[in-house]
């Protein structure tokens, strides 16, 4: 792998660089049910994967981004990024998303993970701090199941699972049932063809939860709007760009109402649909980026107040930026981040503390945890780089234990397993 260049400048609202070759993917598969699986069943057992210290590198010379003196006080000092070594959870054959919640109404965030080839879905408790222990039996899946999201769907209180089922063109809903923790045999609801990417939100007012879907093989959004307690009205599709991969909820235009943006695999694109508050959205308004974009996070880049989108390609290296111009409009042109690897997933937050947004993203090929901080013009940026499990392709950034610093978790697709960063401020 050659090693990430320092930013020379977050290039924004430029003109994006020449067109670059293939080079992290070479030789791999670009898609998750292609990678290395393992037939090892689930356990709770967990191993040390890493040590504190990333390998990094920056223009200003520095080797590394902790302080010994200021790690493990418990203060968040500004600027300073401190780190656990890893812990990871066998969790399956295949995991390929992750999330969050307190399952079990115990206080502490427990993890939920997709297992596409094994076709199940884990649970795994909260023990406090980065430990986490399975939930046994794991819940069954349908065919092919990929995108996850855990929202309350049924005016309970209680957290949901909803699946997209990328081979079955369906949702499969858990509701929470019984004891805390446990769920109900899956029900099927409609999608189009093949989902891929799930959000959910009341989108409507109604003080119910919605669910959106990024449809793959129909090129559309699916919004489903809840109509009871865990049921759905009919599906409205909502045309965007080839292949749908990545979907992310903000409020683009600020009129308090949730838009959505889609990334666009084989367009190479970002679709924009501004919301009317009543479930409804605008066409799709279309915006170049890199080749091949798969994944897709939002925050202000360039703090401006105004919120931007971030846009990694995995077969392709280097970063878009989209400028948010405050009424649901971005640039014209992406700002252009100069980057040797591709990105499988991406999430923009201020990781070390320092009121400026640092973009963290997953390197499938090279089975780790990229860091970026210090972005923005005419600024220095660096990179540290966490290993992690084998081929990792989602990414949580999450404070898992309350201590007012984020912490980290991949979902490992070539090992079977869950890993874990936790934040040691």
């Amino acid at each position: 792998m050659t090693r990430p260049l320092p930013l020379l400048a977050l290039l924004l609202a430029c003109n994006p660089g020449p067109e670059t070759s293939e080079t992290a993917a070479q030789g791999t598969s670009s898609d998750a049910t292609s990678t290395t699986t393992t037939s090892d069943p689930p356990t709770t057992t967990s191993t040390t994967t890493t040590s504190t210290t990333p390998t990094s590198s920056s223009e200003t010379g520095d080797t590394t981004s902790t302080g010994a003196a200021a790690c493990s006080d418990g203060v968040l000092d500004p600027g300073l990024l401190c780190f656990d070594a890893a812990r990871s959870f066998k969790t399956g054959t295949t995991p390929v998303a992750v999330d969050v919640a307190d399952l079990d109404a115990d206080g502490m965030l427990d993890l939920v993970v997709v297992d596409l080839a094994g076709k199940r879905v884990h649970r795994l408790r909260g023990n406090g701090g980065a430990e986490f222990v399975a939930i046994e039996p794991a819940l069954p899946a349908f065919y092919q199941p990929r995108g996850l999201v855990v929202a309350d769907l049924d005016m309970d209180t209680r957290p949901d699972l909803a699946v997209a089922d990328l081979g079955l063109d369906l949702l499969a809903i858990y509701l929470a049932s019984g004891r805390p923790g446990e769920f109900a045999d899956p029900v099927q609801a409609k999608a189009g063809k093949q989902p891929r990417a799930l959000v959910a939100a009341d989108l409507d007012g109604d003080g119910q939860t919605d669910l959106v879907a990024a449809n793959e093989g129909s090129n559309d959004l699916g919004v489903s709007l809840a109509d009871g307690p865990g049921s759905f009205a009919d599906i409205v599709f909502y045309p965007v760009g080839l292949a749908p991969y990545d979907l992310a909820l903000a409020d683009f235009d600020g009129d308090g109402d949730h838009d959505l943006a889609s990334v666009d695999k084989d367009s190479g694109a970002v679709s924009v649909l501004l919301g009317d508050g009543a479930g409804g959205f605008a066409d799709a308004v279309s915006y170049p980026v890199t080749k091949e974009p798969r994944t897709i996070s939002i925050g202000d880049l360039d703090g401006d107040g105004l919120l931007d989108i971030v846009i990694a390609s995995y077969t392709y290296p280097n970063l878009n930026v989209l400028l948010g111009q405050g009424d649901g409009s971005f640039a014209e042109k992406p700002g252009y981040v100069p980057f040797k690897v591709g990105m499988y997933a991406i999430v923009a937050a201020d990781l070390d503390h320092d009121g400026a947004l640092d973009i963290i993203g997953v390197d499938r090929d090279e089975h780790e945890i990229i860091v970026m901080r210090n972005i923005g013009p005419d600024k220095l940026p660096t990179f540290d780089m966490y290993p992690v499990g084998l081929n990792p392709v989602d990414l949580l950034v999450v404070d898992l234990d309350g201590d007012g610093a984020r912490d980290l978790v991949t979902a490992d697709s070539g090992a079977g397993t869950i890993t874990v960063l936790r934040a040691d401020p």
